[in-house]
């Protein structure tokens, strides 16, 4: 098997225990099937930019095979949420489409979310009188394949999406552990989007003190123009500051994040191609290469946010998070950061965090009690989230635990678990109690 994953250029870990762990996982068919699936996608994107089919003269942001691989897979998605429900322990039951219509994979309800978080933190940079700056972050010439002519551009290396993507994520890491080092918090946020070419770029939108605007500027430009090249100094870094009298941050990443979700309130795009056709391009290229499109960069956890959410009002248990709680009911992002202690307190002093825990084993022949953290393939289970915590108490926002059910039939067959022990139970309720 590791033959066969070296042949498909599947990179296996180098790391013992690791290496077990995946070997595990090699044995089912989802495994190879998730990842030769994406060797595919990857494989014919490639191969199209290099043959110049990806320009805004033939393809935009990504081949027309990636768009037509990455509606099937949608098709096969709302699919499932039209056959699946989600039953609970006392048999209830609730659509899985009615759930994913009232959360974030809502695409409507994802721009909603997003611009709410942008226009609080535009409310508390006034309130703290920082500054707004908008930059643009492009890689240089190698990592394009293609001219805006639609021409091959002559400086190409024969660098993929992963590679250009890869190579701004390492400008950034180094920007940052300057601006650690330096004392410089900015926050704001990050989108990612490609060029005509599907080479990919950052738009920055980020807020700092007045006075460390201009060194923002100078690091950020100092690292990505450390490799250089004709029209570096141009092209590779735009930076424009924010004037509250001109225009506001909001209006500047609107277009920005609509582009990217669903294309809503925008007639083309800025290549000239319908804003609706370019938001779908644009999501198969994300979702072909893996790409992150939007992230928020400092402040508080929007995860902390959501669960603050799920409360209800009339809960005792909610009295410690109240300021907070009231400010996520609202919908009003900018209380919600300063209930939460600013913008630049570090996430392992902030008030409120997310509550863990792992579920647990009770083996009545023994007595022991010990955590179901380990999975079929022997690998650890990631903790999840059952509410929020505080310094003084842990409150419980998700009593139940759902399973998923095929419409009209039985329970779906979850992946094989490991023999537990003689008179082994496993207990869905999570424990309670102060930290």
């Amino acid at each position: 098997m590791a033959q066969l994953a070296a042949r498909y250029q599947i990179k296996l870990p180098s790391n013992e225990r690791e290496y077990k762990i995946e070997h595990n996982k090699m044995g089912t068919t989802a495994w190879w099937t998730t990842r030769l699936r994406h060797l595919q996608r990857t494989h014919l994107d490639t191969v199209h930019r290099d043959l110049n089919l990806v320009s805004k003269r033939q393809a935009c942001y990504t081949s027309n095979t990636a768009v037509m691989l990455f509606s099937d897979a949608q098709q096969r998605a709302e699919h499932y949420l039209d056959t699946t429900e989600l039953e609970n322990r006392e048999g209830k039951r609730v659509s899985l489409r009615e759930i994913a219509e009232h959360s974030i994979s809502n695409p409507a309800v994802r721009n909603a979310e997003f611009m709410v978080r942008i226009k609080g933190f535009e409310q508390v940079s006034k309130l703290y009188s920082h500054v707004a700056q908008f930059f643009t972050l492009t890689c240089p010439s190698r990592f394009h394949p293609t001219l805006h002519t639609g021409e091959p551009n002559p400086n190409f290396d024969g660098s993929t999406v992963r590679d250009a993507q890869r190579w701004l994520q390492e400008c950034w890491e180094l920007i940052r552990a300057k601006l650690h080092r330096c004392g410089i918090r900015p926050y704001g946020f990050r989108i990612v989007e490609p060029h005509h070419d599907g080479t990919p770029h950052w738009h920055l939108l980020l807020f700092t003190a007045a006075d460390d605007g201009q060194r923002l500027d100078q690091y950020i430009r100092h690292y990505m123009l450390r490799e250089g090249g004709k029209g570096a100094e141009k092209y590779r870094v735009k930076t424009e500051v924010i004037d509250p009298a001109k225009g506001s941050a909001v209006g500047y990443i609107a277009k920005y994040v609509s582009k990217n979700i669903d294309g809503k309130h925008l007639d083309t795009d800025l290549e000239g191609k319908p804003a609706s056709e370019a938001s779908q391009r644009i999501t198969a290229w994300a979702r072909t290469w893996k790409i992150r499109q939007f992230q928020q960069i400092g402040g508080p956890s929007v995860q902390v946010w959501r669960e603050l959410r799920r409360i209800k009002p009339s809960d005792p248990s909610a009295a410690a998070v109240e300021q907070a709680r009231c400010a996520a009911d609202a919908g009003d992002w900018a209380a919600f950061v300063i209930a939460m202690g600013g913008v630049n307190l570090p996430r392992r002093d902030r008030p409120i965090s997310p509550y863990r825990e792992h579920h647990e084993i009770i083996d009545f022949s023994t007595g022991e009690v010990l955590p179901d953290d380990t999975a079929w393939h022997g690998g650890k289970k990631a903790p999840r989230t059952l509410g929020l915590q505080t310094p003084q108490q842990v409150i419980v926002t998700r009593t139940d635990q759902w399973t998923a059910i095929k419409t009209g039939g039985s329970r779906r067959k979850v992946a094989p678990q490991g023999p537990p022990e003689e008179g082994a139970f496993r207990r869905a309720a999570p424990s309670l109690g102060p930290v």
